[in-house]
């Protein structure tokens, strides 16, 4: 009997269909083959969604290795995103599938405890997923979880898959800080932050290589390889500024961010755009 109720509530905790089982496919975290800090990536639907098979047809892994070459491009060669790969030598990539059908143009709060819940929440991996839904954002993304929505009309080519893709990653390495130069609302205008400010420009600008010790430099973060001389971890910095001010949860009580980065805007947190998605399933009751 237990281990029926095992097996049941196993189920539940992702909506996974009999029909969701396919060869090639991985449904949890597969075991890494470095502990260097890496970024995980998922293939996500809705409760109906149709699932096309990204994860495992090898059009979402040719997209992120593209991605990331173009990521090795804007530093001038020198780093690249760590992924996370299988001991086969191919991309770690999940299935999801959601518990409970969403309409309309939902944000990240539910996504965010959804997948922290399923174990998705180690604070040395970045998770990204490419879900296979309608949305009126290309995507959204804040520190530790980032998503795109592949049927949002602004995702129509690999190009802008591509280019959104890496717009959210830097959102989820923390970019752009509140000191970067050229900061407005989180992103630095001209560059791959920039949105719709910034147009298709694959650029990088201030936010690499900016030779201010006192605020977050995107060459180290620890989700980059060859890993920096004086590297920084996104996660424990963002969410020990959120876990200050009640808005969230960090992995690390004792992470003094404050004597390394001094910048005088950072220490200026502002509660209501200061959060984090560790443990987020944690500030929901019905989980």
């Amino acid at each position: 009997m237990i281990k029926i109720l095992i097996i049941v509530l196993s189920l539940f905790s992702n909506a996974v269909f009999a029909s969701d089982e396919k060869s090639g496919r991985y449904f949890e975290d597969q075991p890494d083959v470095t502990d260097e800090p890496q970024v995980h990536f998922i293939y996500l639907l809705n409760k109906d969604s149709e699932d096309r098979e990204w994860d495992i047809n090898g059009k979402m892994e040719k997209e992120l290795l593209e991605a990331n070459e173009k990521m090795f491009e804007m530093t001038k060669g020198k780093q690249k995103f760590r992924y996370d790969m299988r001991e086969d030598g191919k991309m770690d990539i999940s299935f999801v599938r959601f518990d409970k059908q969403y309409k309309g143009n939902y944000g990240m709060n539910y996504p965010d405890a959804y997948l922290t819940k399923l174990g998705f929440n180690s604070p040395n991996k970045l998770y990204f997923a490419w879900v296979d839904v309608g949305h009126r954002d290309g995507g959204q993304g804040s520190v530790h979880h980032g998503y795109i929505f592949l049927k949002s009309k602004h995702n129509p080519t690999t190009k802008k898959r591509i280019l959104i893709t890496l717009h959210e990653l830097m959102h989820v390495n923390g970019f752009a800080w509140a000191c970067t130069r050229g900061n407005k609302n989180g992103h630095k205008t001209g560059t791959i932050i920039g949105g719709p400010e910034g147009g298709d420009k694959y650029k990088l600008g201030s936010l690499y290589n900016h030779k201010d010790p006192t605020c977050p430099d995107f060459k180290d973060s620890v989700f980059l390889e060859p890993t920096s001389s004086s590297p920084f971890n996104p996660v424990y910095l963002k969410c020990a500024m959120a876990a200050e001010v009640g808005r969230g949860i960090s992995p690390d009580s004792n992470y003094e961010w404050r004597d390394r980065y001094s910048h005088k805007k950072l220490k200026k947190i502002k509660k209501k755009r200061t959060w984090c998605t560790y443990n987020r399933y944690k500030e929901f009751n019905s989980f």
